[in-house]
């Protein structure tokens, strides 16, 4: 009637059939394995996925590992080494404010809605305001991409290209998607970085919304489309054949206007 027990012999040398033997192993849970792998993370551009917890859990430990086990896994290991996106937010406020004060003209701007959390934001560095104005072409390419993140929303991004035409950061925001409020937002806060700037031009894709922005923000700026999104656009849409879009491509490039003109005659 004890619950406990006394092992009085132990035989080292198996004998069971390897086909009763269960590599699943209860004790190894998703807390477990994430303080194992947590030093994966440990880097801002590591990449570690739930495949490969899933493989190396198999290689280094011989257990098998299911991909939601996996997943939560990687979320406990990313919240020791990175903390939780909760921390990160509540210290936004005083990571601009640093920004500020360590990067002279830095513009940093948290916006929030009515029920004071984060809504949106926007970060331009100094030392980017001041070659931009002083050094840099007055070309400037926006663009928007997802975030993976546990609250989502979009990366807004401007950036240029300097004289080694090298990708030049001008400035970053954050957004809850690609909308027309959330657009103007973000270029009425790069207005307020750069001011009028004569010539200016603006590259993107073909969302609506960038180019009401730019209307609204910059109405004297030029906006046009990315010859790489409007070549992959033609190819997927149009089905047109590659020598078309190689033509496509040529009059893109052409510096001369009877080039351009020449090409355009065989595009038609």
């Amino acid at each position: 009637g004890s619950p406990a027990f006394h092992v009085r012999k132990y035989i080292p040398e198996h004998t069971c059939s390897l086909d009763s033997l269960v590599f699943h192993r209860p004790q190894a849970t998703s807390k477990l394995i994430g303080h194992c792998i947590k030093w994966k993370y440990a880097g801002a551009s590591q990449c570690y996925r739930p495949n490969d917890i899933v493989q190396d859990m198999k290689k280094r430990y011989g257990m098998t590992c299911t991909y939601n086990k996996a997943w939560r896994a990687r979320e406990v290991a990313m919240t020791i080494a990175r903390g939780s996106p909760e921390q990160s937010y509540s210290v936004l406020p005083l990571y601009c404010a640093m920004l500020e004060m360590k990067n002279p003209r830095t513009v940093t701007h948290i916006e929030c809605d009515a029920s004071n959390r984060f809504k949106y934001f926007f970060m331009a560095l100094g030392g980017s305001i001041t070659g931009f104005r002083s050094s840099i072409r007055p070309v400037i390419a926006v663009d928007g991409t997802f975030m993976k993140s546990k609250y989502k929303g979009t990366l807004f991004i401007a950036t240029c290209m300097d004289g080694n035409n090298q990708v030049y950061p001008l400035a970053f925001g954050i957004g809850d998607s690609e909308n027309d409020n959330a657009w103007i937002w973000f270029m009425t806060k790069l207005h307020g970085c750069i001011g009028e700037v004569d010539d200016l031009v603006f590259i993107s894709d073909r969302n609506t919304s960038i180019a009401t922005a730019i209307e609204h923000s910059f109405p004297g700026a030029l906006h046009g489309i990315c010859m790489y999104h409007l070549g992959q656009n033609m190819k997927a849409n149009c089905k047109c054949p590659s020598f078309l879009h190689k033509l496509f491509y040529k009059a893109a490039k052409a510096y001369r206007v009877s080039l351009f003109n020449e090409v355009m005659s065989q595009i038609t």
